[in-house]
């Protein structure tokens, strides 16, 4: 269970740069392939969206509490997105706070 929120991320990310390098190709399997790869980024990101509260911090908890990953994931996907971690705002701290409790 404590994949989850990594296989999410991979396959969104793989996706995009899918979209990324098909984007101005021009071929018309090339143009099918992005059009496909938007309707399953579309899909995936449906069912991302349908995680409950429950459901996410039960994912979030999982991540947590493997000895291997812990907070340091959260953290890697801030310092990717150029955000401090350390903020009270950050994921890594809500996600911190929310699990102490």
């Amino acid at each position: 269970m404590h994949h989850v929120i990594t296989v999410y991320n991979y396959m969104f990310h793989y996706m995009e740069g899918v979209m990324r390098a098909l984007a101005k190709k021009k071929t018309q399997w090339k143009e099918g392939l992005f059009f496909t790869v938007k309707l399953a980024r579309q899909k995936l990101s449906k069912s991302y969206a349908e995680v409950t509260p429950t459901t996410g911090m039960l994912l979030i908890s999982a991540s947590i509490l493997d000895p291997f990953r812990k907070l340091r994931w959260f953290r890697k996907w801030e310092k990717g997105m150029d955000i401090n971690p350390e903020d009270e705002t950050s994921y890594t701290t809500q996600y911190q706070e929310a699990f102490m409790k």
